[in-house]
């Protein structure tokens, strides 16, 4: 099965990134609307990397926590989370 190994990266990282957030921007919401939106805009700016094996995943896993990759998925979170604080699609 070929997969995207970004989506599980940020998929991974979301809940961490976003109760890290909450806790100096308390007022953002986290519906799930709002939190698919984070996700769909953070996939939007990273790279994809897609594998089809096991071994590959693995060594996709490891590259990114060795050049970075972890630091760019956490960076495009943060962003995400305040253009969709900034602008929700549901009433505020």
């Amino acid at each position: 099965m070929i997969f995207n190994y970004t989506e599980v990266a940020v998929k991974q990282a979301l809940p961490e990134v976003l109760k890290e957030y909450i806790k100096n921007h308390p007022g953002t919401c986290t519906c799930q609307r709002c939190q698919e939106d984070i996700l769909a805009l953070t996939l939007n700016q990273l790279p994809p990397h897609y594998v089809a094996t096991d071994e590959g995943t693995i060594f996709t896993q490891v590259s990114f926590d060795q050049i970075g990759g972890k630091a760019q998925v956490i960076a495009a979170i943060t962003r995400s989370i305040q253009q969709v604080a900034a602008n929700p699609r549901h009433e505020k």
